[in-house]
């Protein structure tokens, strides 16, 4: 797929990520009380499939 936005932004991210919130890109982006039980989309990307599969 082609895309003028980032690669973690909300829309792209659907196609290979879940997220309980659009804005969480980013660990630091992840309350506190949720980094325990959340992976933020760029690690997501980087670390499961389908994300990891892309070239």
């Amino acid at each position: 797929f082609v895309t003028t936005t980032r690669i973690t932004h909300a829309t792209p991210a659907a196609l290979y990520a879940h997220s309980n919130n659009r804005d969480w890109e980013c660990d630091s982006n992840i309350p506190r009380e949720y980094k325990n039980c959340a992976k933020d989309i760029a690690r997501q990307l980087v670390e499961d499939a389908p994300g990891n599969k892309f070239k």
